[in-house]
């Protein structure tokens, strides 16, 4: 029993960093999505048209709420999940309902992608995704010093 809460605890703790990297490169609370200087980087690097510009923060903007409400729910879930764990209680169905939470939030951002795709050129796309795979480990908070 002991090994298989080790082992979900891992994999939560896995899945919560790439939560919060994610978390740290998703949009801000602004009424555009992505942040604006985000979306001009991504206008020149990819050499979007103003057309494509406009698509592609609307399919953000179609998602944003549902996004902000599954953030919202999964950081509680996490938090919940991190006391029980420190309590020494059983965090069978608290590991299951981040999990869940976890796989919606991916759903959604799937969800945006897909409508992003189809905006893009083959060539933009592979841009994209090859922007969007190095971009998680560049926007990561520097850690605290002591001073």
């Amino acid at each position: 029993m002991f090994r298989h809460t080790v082992t979900a605890l891992s994999l939560v703790a896995v899945l919560a960093g790439v939560g919060i990297a994610y978390a740290q490169t998703a949009p801000a609370q602004t009424t555009q999505a992505p942040r604006a200087h985000g979306m001009d980087r991504m206008k020149q690097r990819l050499g979007l048209t103003d057309d494509q510009v406009t698509a592609i923060r609307a399919a953000y903007a179609r998602h944003r709420d549902e996004q902000k409400q599954a953030w919202k729910a999964l950081r509680t879930a996490q938090a919940e999940l991190r006391q029980q764990a420190l309590n020494g209680t059983d965090v069978t169905a608290k590991t299951a309902e981040v999990q869940q939470l976890l796989g919606q939030t991916v759903a959604l951002r799937v969800k945006v992608l897909q409508e992003v795709g189809p905006v893009l050129t083959p060539e933009q796309r592979a841009k994209f995704a090859q922007a969007a795979h190095h971009g998680m480990r560049h926007h990561r908070k520097a850690p605290m010093t002591q001073s």
